[in-house]
């Protein structure tokens, strides 16, 4: 099995987000113009060879999403907390908190689905 890069030249971008971080001087969570957005030339696609119900399928999201009872996510975190935590399928969906910052998370709270599809 071959592994995808998801960022084409990883090190190159790494190297101007360190130059981004250390210059910006940021004190807010806005990121301004300079932020160093990935700019890939071509999507990691690969075709499925497999009908989805034979198919172990991860969905990876930005959305702040844990379990009850778990450590949240760190919102005070200058450049962010970049932690995965696995949410087992079985899962209630009002076993699920959101620890974010930028947006009021009151919406998501009452209706999960609008950040993680349940």
């Amino acid at each position: 099995m071959s592994s995808v890069n998801i960022i084409e030249d990883i090190e190159e971008w790494r190297q101007r987000y360190v130059d981004w971080r250390d210059s910006s001087g940021r004190t807010t969570d806005d990121v301004g113009d300079r932020y160093p957005f990935v700019k890939n030339r071509r999507a990691p696609f690969t075709p499925a060879r497999r009908a989805l119900p034979m198919l172990n399928l991860a969905l990876i999201s930005s959305a702040g999403a844990y379990i009850d009872g778990t450590e949240p996510f760190d919102t005070t975190a200058i450049d962010g907390d970049f932690r995965f935590k696995e949410i087992p399928v079985e899962v209630e969906p009002e076993d699920l908190r959101i620890a974010a910052r930028g947006y009021n998370t009151a919406s998501v709270e009452q209706d999960i689905n609008v950040q993680i599809p349940i």
